[in-house]
């Protein structure tokens, strides 16, 4: 039977041979290979293990490679069908059938299996470079990577094996480099720990690999202009998932054993963002062990671009959400300082960084995902420190000029965050941007001074009511951070909640007016809440009759004036609903109904609308206030512009309504 079985593969590979032969139509040729392909297959199946691996031990010594290639293919496609050989065998009385012995393999065919691998690893080994021998060396790999998986056991035997493809993954053939590759992860899987004594080899070849990879990427796509052929595609991809493979297997298997490599596997996975997509969550739940690498990576992957930054702080961020206790409490202030590092690349304007927003975007899901590890006092002066990073006080922004806006804008894009992911637990962090929220409101040499100056200063500053704020078109940096602050404060209101507000007196008391104590507890705590407001009104309010940059349409990255409208509304909308008093609804009432008599038709409508706002929010609240909201509704409604005539009309019948009375009457 194993003399006819490699009769027949030598008959296949004639057959093949002689395809173009004008006799036999390729009908009839397919037809004969269908019937030898069903012989083969029933030749094999009634083989034992021992008989099988000899008649393919022949098979691989055969002088014609073809005839070796399908021995190749045949021995892989009936190694994996080996399991589900038909139980007729079973039915035959014979006391150990052929499933059995191909389930576990005896003495013999062990001894035949060894014999066939090693003829296997000659074929791997072989020195010729030619196509047709790469294709041997690739069926070669292969085969030994599906009987590997059938047959794990055989410890000896695949450890021999490991050696000889460890050599042969730095091939100038790419195709026979990653059949190498995926060959060893699959040694790998089945070896475990005794593949060790390869490691230092299987990593050696792997960077190298890569590297090699990397450059010849970096050549094609400057050579293609990102236009790669199909064929391109499916090498680089079949390569690339090798690499990745290998790499799972190691990380698994050997884990405890890879702390010399982690710094080079973390530059395969961080600085290459081919890597990106394919890459397994696995290996970035390493926690100790990489954390240290990953961190030093990071100059270098500010040298590779914004891809490799977000893939890196990406990763941070997996990390961190997978830290113990005990871990946190060792890397948080060096995590927290690499991505408050990352933050500062807006004001370097790296050339290798082109779009920021997407960079800040991971550094700050990294910090807030580092933030809910945190206890207070952990955080506590983590945050202050950031603050004094962002130099939002006035007197820096004299000193360091853009510098100090642009990490504003990025500081400020952490705090929405912030408060957004902790909402009422962050409000009382507000107290400390106090200062910054106004400076950059206002951003003008008549800015209200700051609130932790001098209480003398404050004093002088509380009896001075009226305050400049000219009236000028912003650059698209102060445009920026005048939406991120609004929208900051406008979460501080939504989330204001509990006994201790952060529109109560307690909060500012400490940080602006000395009250006496011979004044009345009552009468102190309304005046620190309208001082409150007269640090945050205006300025706030101030912003419904400031000018959008002129080039805002080209920048999509920065809010457009419908989204910065849209913050106003709800801030001021919010700012009120959370004070819940009319002392102080009305003078915020009185600053938003002043902004309807500018001569721009945008500040009308925007106070309009806030006003709206707060009535259908107020609800009967609001009606302590129309005394003197009529008279400015009035005048709107003779306004000559048809949107504000219309939106005041509509305000007008709401009131009506909630007032059950005809107002227009009082007009």
């Amino acid at each position: 039977m194993g003399a006819l079985m490699e009769q027949v593969v030598r008959l296949m590979q004639w057959v093949d041979t002689n395809r173009k032969h004008r006799a036999v139509s390729s009908q009839i040729r397919k037809q004969l290979k269908e019937k030898m392909h069903v012989l083969l297959k029933t030749i094999a199946g009634g083989l034992a293990p021992s008989t099988y691996f000899k008649v393919i031990f022949q098979l691989l010594r055969d002088t014609d490679i073809s005839v070796r290639k399908k021995a190749l293919g045949l021995l892989c496609e009936t190694v994996k069908e080996s399991s589900a050989i038909s139980k007729n065998h079973e039915q035959r009385g014979s006391s150990k059938s052929l499933r059995n012995l191909w389930l576990q393999l005896d003495k013999t065919s062990q001894s035949c299996f060894r014999d066939m691998c090693d003829e296997i690893l000659k074929l791997v080994d072989d020195s010729s470079e030619d196509q047709t021998g790469a294709q041997l060396k690739v069926a070669a790999t292969a085969a030994l990577e599906v009987l590997a998986n059938r047959f794990p056991s055989d410890d000896s035997t695949f450890s021999k094996c490991l050696k000889t493809l460890c050599k042969n993954i730095c091939s100038n053939d790419p195709v026979v480099s990653c059949s190498c590759l995926r060959t060893t992860g699959a040694l790998i899987d089945v070896l475990g720990p005794r593949a060790l004594p390869e490691l230092p080899r299987i990593m050696e070849g792997l960077f190298s690999r890569s590297r090699s990879l990397s450059a010849f990427l970096t050549e094609e796509a400057k050579i293609l202009d990102g236009d790669s052929s199909v064929a391109s595609m499916k090498l680089k991809d079949s390569i690339l998932m090798s690499v990745l493979v290998t790499l799972e297997a190691v990380v698994g298997k050997l884990g405890g054993f890879l702390n010399p490599y982690l710094s080079n596997i973390l530059e395969i996975v961080v600085l290459h963002p081919w890597y990106a997509s394919v890459s397994e969550a696995k290996m970035k739940a390493k926690v100790r062990l990489l954390l240290p690498p990953l961190l030093r990576l990071y100059s270098e992957a500010v040298t590779s671009g914004e891809a490799s930054l977000s893939i890196e702080f990406e990763m941070l961020g997996s990390i961190v959400g997978s830290m113990d206790k005990s871990a946190v409490a060792a890397y948080h202030a060096q995590i927290f300082d690499l991505c408050i590092q990352a933050l500062d690349l807006r004001s370097q304007h790296p050339a290798s960084v082109k779009d920021i927003n997407f960079v800040e975007e991971k550094v700050i899901n990294a910090i807030v995902i580092l933030t809910t590890k945190l206890t207070e006092t952990m955080f506590k002066p983590l945050f202050v420190k950031s603050i004094e990073w962002s130099g939002s006080h006035a007197e820096e922004t004299e000193r360091n000029g853009n510098k100090t806006i642009d990490r504003a804008i990025s500081f400020f894009g952490l705090v929405n965050k912030l408060v957004e992911s902790h909402r009422s637990l962050f409000v009382p962090y507000f107290k400390y941007l106090l200062d910054g929220c106004v400076h950059h409101l206002t951003n003008t040499e008549d800015a209200l001074i700051g609130l932790t100056q001098k209480k003398k200063k404050l004093k002088v500053q509380a009896g001075n009511s009226e305050k400049k704020y000219v009236n000028r078109r912003l650059t698209l940096e102060d445009w920026h951070i005048r939406a991120l602050i609004l929208s900051s404060l406008h979460k501080c209101f939504l989330y204001d909640t509990g006994n201790l507000k952060f529109l109560d007196s307690s909060n500012f008391q400490a940080r602006t007016w000395d009250f006496g104590m011979g004044i009345d507890h009552w009468k102190s705590n309304v005046i620190a809440v309208m001082s409150i407001f007269s640090v945050l009104l205006k300025p706030i309010v101030s912003q419904l009759v400031t000018d959008p940059p002129s080039s805002l349409d080209e920048h999509p990255n920065i809010p457009s004036v419908k989204e910065v409208d849209d913050l106003l509304i709800i801030c001021i909308g919010q700012m009120a609903v959370t004070a819940g008093s009319d002392l102080l609804w009305k003078p915020l009432n009185h600053e938003v109904l002043m902004q309807t008599r500018s001569e721009k038709t945008r500040s009308r409508i925007l106070g309009l609308k806030i006003v709206r706002y707060l009535v259908e929010n107020l609800k009967e609240e609001y009606l302590v206030l129309l005394p003197e909201t009529i008279p400015f509704l009035g005048e709107l409604l003779e306004d000559v512009e048809l949107p504000v005539k219309t939106l005041a009309q509509e305000i007008l019948k709401e009131m009506e309504s909630m007032s059950g009375e005809n107002l227009r009457e009082y007009l």
